[in-house]
């Protein structure tokens, strides 16, 4: 019906059959066709042919008003939900920790604020066993995390893969024994291959940790028992933004992701090496519940996270549990 309302409305402006017919790619017999099905249909010619250009008869007109009121009404609900798109409403509740949530999200968050400036987002930052209770409870729609959460109460979607990178103070005589391993930069910003440190260099500095219960804790734990050693341990701590910060200034080696290396400003007072091993690299991954009522808003947001323009991990398969 809209095509034959659109052969019909071209042939009125062109006032030819035959430039009608280039208009719309197709041959004049096609279209002459066409227009006589309609006028079959309506009871009545639409055009005066004997007219050059040629006409609209008293059918012709009223078809045609007709034609342009469905258009108009068409035309309106595009707009409408063009305009239901951008004034979407509700709210949306995100957590991470402070790094995740500083480097991670916070693109994600202007992009989607952009996008649905009426939605109410509201982020929940915290240290990871609470993001969890939180996420439990329904007070967080989405958690960004690196860690593994139960694949039968959550859905893990990943986002970006990141490795465990040694930070250790550049005054450390060590340095010189591990330069060989040294990550510049330049490699550094194009994902990290190379030389990986034997982390047995490092048994005997002293090591600023994170606390039990967080993935990167869990994992250098792991990673030292694999290197034959324990680490001895000079401050324990909440955030690997603090602990990178603490390692700037000399006070001992850390374990931080290649995440927050690259999104933070160059510092020469640390030296960063690449860990080997599986243990070394896992996913970020956005999780929530399964099974539970995915609001518009929720929904825009995973939309958002499988856009390639935002640089996510989104080709692997949703279905599937994260690996970190």
């Amino acid at each position: 019906m809209f095509r034959e309302m659109r052969y019909v409305m071209e042939v009125y402006r062109e006032g030819s059959f035959s430039r009608a017919a280039q208009k719309l790619y197709i041959s004049q017999p096609s279209l002459s066709q066409m227009i006589k099905k309609v006028e079959e249909k309506v009871g009545g010619p639409l055009f005066d042919r004997s007219a050059s250009p040629v006409r609209l008869t008293e059918t012709g007109r009223a078809y045609l008003r007709a034609a342009e009121q469905i258009q108009e009404a068409e035309d309106g609900f595009c707009h409408y939900l063009s305009d239901a798109e951008a004034c979407l409403t509700g709210s949306l509740s995100l957590g991470g920790t402070t790094l995740l949530t500083s480097y991670v999200l916070a693109p994600l968050i202007s992009a989607f604020s952009a996008r649905f400036p009426r939605v109410d987002v509201r982020i929940h930052e915290t240290h990871t066993t609470q993001l969890e209770r939180d996420l439990q409870a329904g007070e967080l729609d989405f958690v960004m995390e690196n860690r593994d959460f139960d694949t039968i109460i959550y859905q893990s979607i990943p986002y970006l893969r990141e490795r465990l990178l040694l930070g250790v103070p550049r005054h450390l005589e060590v340095n010189a024994q591990a330069a060989p391993y040294r990550m510049d930069r330049q490699r550094l910003m194009h994902g990290g291959d190379g030389l990986c440190a034997p982390l047995s260099l490092f048994q005997n500095e002293a090591f600023l940790l994170l606390k039990e219960g967080n993935d990167t804790r869990s994992r250098a734990d792991r990673l030292c028992a694999q290197a034959g050693f324990r680490p001895r341990i000079k401050l324990l701590l909440d955030q690997q933004l603090t602990a990178y910060h603490l390692a700037c200034y000399g006070l001992g080696v850390c374990f931080l992701s290649d995440t927050l290396a690259r999104s933070v400003p160059p510092n020469d007072r640390l030296c960063l090496y690449a860990l080997e091993g599986d243990l070394a690299r896992r996913s970020i991954c956005l999780v929530y519940k399964r099974n539970r009522f995915l609001t518009r808003p929720m929904r825009e947001f995973l939309r958002l996270l499988s856009e390639p323009a935002h640089g996510g991990a989104h080709h692997s398969d949703p279905s599937k549990a994260s690996g970190t």
